[in-house]
């Protein structure tokens, strides 16, 4: 076959080419095994021929479709493992899965069940898209690990031949699979491969020890191939273990558990299927049926076979459905619900212009088609009503246009380009220290959002609010700390009608359930937001007339095989008369985030603002990567982890007409700037709950503090 045809067919780089053409010729004379050479050499050349019989797999078979049969479960080690107790988590689905050259997958989950015992600190690992099987990458979070036959492993791996073997009459040549680098996240194990034909049988492998998934050890990941028809052996199981002791007690979690997970795949139908209509933005669909399947949903042929003890599980959650709940179970039904009451601003509060807030709020999902949202609520400080009401309609399903109008009356806190991921709740009370401004808006809200192209989103609105200032209405705090409350931030009093936007582009797929879209987790992404909003008298009565701008963008990514670089860069500028609550503002850092968080650290309570912005910070997270490469023999065996991070942003005011609240804020025209490192996991004891250590340096001249040092506790 000439060299064009077989690179039209087969997709390959022109490296990739040069081996297929010299392992083609190999593969007509016979068996690889037969010819003699090194064990080594001889491998390589089995896992080169291997490489180019997928391709050449491929190249014929254009698209499919297959049944996906998916379980996770966890295990109590020290409970009887054919017992119902040993169960600590099982989840099941059923998906219809789709491929399309060269790289295109959806999957639909047409069913779904849940039964979860342990605690919410839990946090437990998984193959990503294990479904999608043709990938070079097992993306295992926060690692990529390069499959054994990805068109590349022959850089990352070196093979040798162990030994021959009969399976189902045939002969099968088991391979060693060694990294190359034992520094790297990398596989180790063996390969199955069919001699004379070259298809994967079997892949056994573990993670080295450059790959710490946190309290996981032993992690194994395993496929096991079969003829589907006319020579074509697909997967038909992925399986993914691992064992874990923890050094904390914790209520309700077991101190020795496995985990599995595991995906068998059924019906390969070949050269037909009809492509999902956004098969390359939305990678999963959640069907709208899919929590309340059947009994034939679960029956039907290709499903992974239960055991007594899972089958005794879900029988009991089936039994506990029917039945009304007891004194128990309500009790615990409002543990749960006052949990969330709690973590929710919407339900209680405490700042110091509403004083205490008690109150009710949810986000309806009534239908795929809407979304309503409602809140109300009494401040007893100010003594006032809050409250909000709203919602999205879906208008049409094609071309992704959604409708929405809502009204509030509401405090509101003055906007910050630092993501304010926390409420102030805890420390408002405790140390009367509140680092938010605040103001009262009241009026109506009008959008439109659609996705024009894959992987954007178009959002419009309408807003007309009427803004007026708040006064500090309470100074109480627990521990009577010597600290005065800080004074409110004023604003522009006035009625404020505006037409805003945002463009944005993520490259990152989607998870769609019942109509909405969220982005599947990845380790390489990248987003570009521009944001546009205008109020102007010419074009609507107004009391502002300004106009502002801003452009973001993010880049998350692998880097060199030492991790994961985070950029977020940011620059802003306005037109006109801005009032204070529309200024760029940057203020306190995520101390509650710790390291993880992209807050400027070094600020303290200062705030700076202006009406022109320009921002950059960069992050990057070592894991213990940088620790196991340095090949230093006490080092390199550390299991801390590592990151490095840096920001710098220049803040000032531009043609600006000065405001009273102005002198609440700091300016900076030349480069604000810190860094520092972090370290990780120091409590490996006290898994799964590890204790974290940051140091930031303020690098600039301003007056705000020059070193910052702080702990968090994370989830490993």
């Amino acid at each position: 076959m000439a060299v064009n045809s077989w690179r039209r067919q087969l997709h390959l780089p022109w490296r990739m080419m040069a081996t297929a053409i010299v392992l083609i010729a190999a593969i007509g004379t016979g068996p690889v095994a037969a010819q003699g050479g090194s064990p080594t050499l001889l491998a390589g050349r089995i896992i080169a021929a291997a490489i180019a019989r997928k391709h050449a797999l491929l190249a014929t078979l254009h698209e499919y479709e297959y049944q996906v049969s998916g379980k996770f479960m966890v295990h109590d080690l020290d409970q009887p493992q054919d017992s119902v107790s040993s169960l600590a988590l099982i989840s099941e689905t059923r998906s219809d899965a789709y491929w399309k050259s060269p790289d295109h997958y959806h999957e639909a989950i047409v069913a779904r069940r849940r039964v979860n015992h342990l605690t919410a600190v839990w946090s437990t690992i998984s193959v990503g898209d294990i479904a999608n099987f043709q990938q070079d990458r097992v993306e295992i979070l926060p690692y990529s690990f390069v499959s054994p036959i990805a068109d590349d492993a022959l850089d990352h791996y070196r093979f040798r031949v162990l030994d021959t073997l009969a399976v189902d009459g045939r002969r099968v040549l088991r391979l060693a699979i060694e990294p190359r680098s034992e520094t790297s996240p990398s596989f180790a194990g063996v390969i199955d491969i069919a001699d004379s034909t070259y298809d994967v049988m079997a892949i056994d492998v573990g993670v080295n020890d450059a790959a710490r998934f946190g309290i996981w050890k032993q992690i194994r990941y395993q496929q096991r191939f079969e003829d589907t028809g006319d020579g074509r052996w697909m997967p038909r199981e992925i399986r993914l273990t691992g064992e874990a002791r923890l050094g904390l007690k914790i209520p309700r979690t077991p101190r020795h558990l496995a985990f599995e997970q595991e995906a068998r795949f059924d019906d390969f139908r070949f050269g037909a299927g009809e492509p999902a209509d956004d098969l390359n933005e939305v990678r999963v669909v959640i069907d709208q049926q899919a929590d309340h399947a059947d009994s034939a949903a679960w029956s039907a042929p290709g499903g992974i076979p239960l055991t007594n003890a899972e089958r005794g599980e879900w029988n009991r959650r089936d039994s506990a459905a029917r039945r009304p709940p007891g004194l128990i179970s309500r009790i615990g039904q409002a543990v749960n619900l006052s949990q969330v009451a709690t973590a929710s601003p919407d339900f209680f509060h405490f700042n110091r212009v509403d004083g205490a807030y008690v109150g009710v709020g949810s986000i309806w999902r009534r239908t795929p088609d809407m979304t309503l949202s409602t809140k109300l609520g009494y401040a007893a400080g100010s003594e006032r009503w809050q409250y909000r009401a709203g919602g999205e309609f879906r208008v049409s399903e094609a071309q992704r246009l959604w409708l929405g109008a809502s009204y509030h009356d509401e405090t509101v806190n003055r906007p910050s380009l630092v993501p304010h991921a926390i409420d102030p709740t805890i420390e408002a009370l405790l140390y009367r220290r509140d680092p938010l401004d605040y103001y009262r808006e009241a009026g109506l809200t009008l959008s439109f959002a659609t996705r024009p192209f894959d992987f954007t989103r178009l959002d419009l609105r309408y807003n007309d609010q009427e803004q007026t200032d708040l006064p500090v209405v309470t100074d109480y705090s627990l521990l009577r700390p010597s600290r005065a409350p800080r004074v409110n931030g004023f604003i522009v009093d006035g009625r404020m009608r505006t037409v805003a936007g945002s463009f944005t582009y993520d490259s990152r797929s989607l998870l769609r359930r019942n109509g909405l879209d969220s982005h599947l987790p990845s380790l390489t992404w990248t987003r570009i937001t521009m944001s546009a909003e205008v109020a102007s008298p010419s074009l609507i009565p107004n009391d502002f007339d300004f106009g502002r701008y801003s452009l973001q963008v993010e880049r998350h990514q692998r880097t060199l095989r030492l991790g994961i670089t985070t950029i977020n860069a940011l620059v802003g500028i306005t037109t006109g008369t801005v009032p204070p609550q529309r200024y760029f503002t940057i203020d306190f850092g995520m101390r509650a985030l710790g390291f993880q968080g992209g807050g400027f650290k070094t600020l303290g309570d200062t705030s700076f603002a202006g009406n022109r912005v320009l921002m950059l910070s960069v992050r990057h997270d070592f894991d213990r990567l940088l620790f196991a490469k340095s090949g230093l023999p006490l080092i390199r065996h550390l299991p801390f982890t590592l990151s490095v991070y840096g920001g710098m942003f220049a803040i000032d005011f531009v043609n600006h007409t000065p405001t009273p609240s102005d002198s609440a804020f700091r300016t900076t025209s030349s480069p604000y700037t810190e860094a520092g490192f972090a370290l990780g996991n120091l409590t490996p004891f006290l898994a799964p709950l590890n204790l974290g250590a940051h140091f930031t340096w303020q690098l600039s001249t301003q007056s705000t503090r020059r070193f910052q040092f702080g702990l968090s506790l994370t989830r490993p």
